[in-house]
């Protein structure tokens, strides 16, 4: 009796605990389009641009994704300074010099890191499969921010 009475309990939590581990929502935090579920023909062909908010320092990110037959076939992403500059090689400079050769070494790996995150969406057709990449992890938020952004117009 005792023993059937722990599998019945066992069973019952394990039951509960798999309920909470349904579907995600429509939406996310931000207010944003869940596109793990998109497919083929989700989204209407066109060439859809958005920018991110801006981080600590007013730089954003800005994604163009251009969408073909419903698939996204180019994901073009770029950070850009507050001034306006984009980040780019002399991301990490000081007056154009490297002043400080470990912040311009981060700086550009972070900017690599960054750079790889477009490719990848368009190989995964999935934002929520795009894996931040360590020391691009502000700039994996922007282009998050401004992925779901893109693709909420694509809809």
């Amino acid at each position: 009796m005792k023993r059937k009475y722990i599998l019945l309990m066992i069973g019952a939590l394990t039951v509960s605990l798999l309920t909470g581990c349904g579907q995600k929502t429509a939406e996310d935090h931000s207010g944003h389009t869940n596109h793990a579920s998109a497919h083929t023909g989700a989204y209407k062909d066109g060439t859809y641009t958005a920018k991110s908010s801006p981080d600590e320092r007013g730089a954003i990110g800005e994604i163009t994704l251009t969408i073909k037959e419903g698939k996204i076939t180019q994901a073009d992403y770029k950070g850009i300074q507050k001034d306006g500059k984009v980040k780019d090689a002399d991301y990490g400079k000081t007056n154009g010099k490297i002043e400080n050769p470990e912040f311009y070494k981060k700086a550009q790996q972070g900017l690599k890191g960054a750079m790889s995150y477009g490719p990848r969406l368009i190989e995964t057709q999935n934002l929520d499969k795009v894996d931040s990449v360590s020391g691009a992890t502000l700039s994996y938020k922007q282009f998050t921010e401004a992925g779901h952004k893109a693709l909420d117009q694509a809809h």
